[in-house]
């Protein structure tokens, strides 16, 4: 199963739900948590909102967690060693109040983490996905770490700037 999560921000992630559910024939079962969101979904199965412990089940279960670039997405992910896909949230599309998410992709792009890919732009996730599902994704092996201590002294570095 393939989960997703836009997280409970106040403003619609449409561009990824929309690529998503175009995404989800090719990607088998898939389940978004659509957020305040009216795109209308042909492909996927969907929740507005997943209560904590439900969430954190999904990402357990999923095969592949694809979302935007919240930090409590990354650490829940990072938690349960599931592959991660981060795209970012952009002003410039009414998706957030700041693009502090591309920082925190640019940071992240700086020092590559084992099972996390950043797909600046909703129709990169396809390549991401193709990558990680067919075993390709970098490894500790390939030079990329696993995220500890170090990871998150960088997101924190990043929202006490923001």
């Amino acid at each position: 199963m393939i989960y997703v999560t836009v997280g409970n921000h106040n403003q619609p992630f449409d561009r990824l739900i929309a690529e998503i559910d175009r995404l989800a024939p090719e990607l088998g079962e898939t389940v978004i948590q659509t957020g305040c969101s009216n795109y209308k979904l042909v492909n996927a199965k969907s929740r507005s909102y997943f209560p904590f412990d439900e969430a954190e089940k999904m990402v357990k279960r999923a095969k592949l967690v694809v979302g935007h670039a919240g930090i409590g997405t990354i650490i829940s992910a990072r938690k349960w060693k599931t592959p991660l896909i981060i795209c970012p949230r952009r002003k410039k599309f009414g998706e957030h109040i700041n693009d502090h998410q591309m920082e925190i992709c640019k940071e992240l792009e700086k020092k590559p983490r084992y099972g996390v890919l950043v797909a600046y732009e909703p129709d990169d996730i396809e390549r991401c996905a193709l990558k990680i599902l067919n075993e390709e994704a970098d490894s500790p092996e390939n030079g990329y770490e696993e995220p500890g201590l170090e990871l998150k002294k960088a997101l924190k570095k990043i929202l006490e700037t923001i």
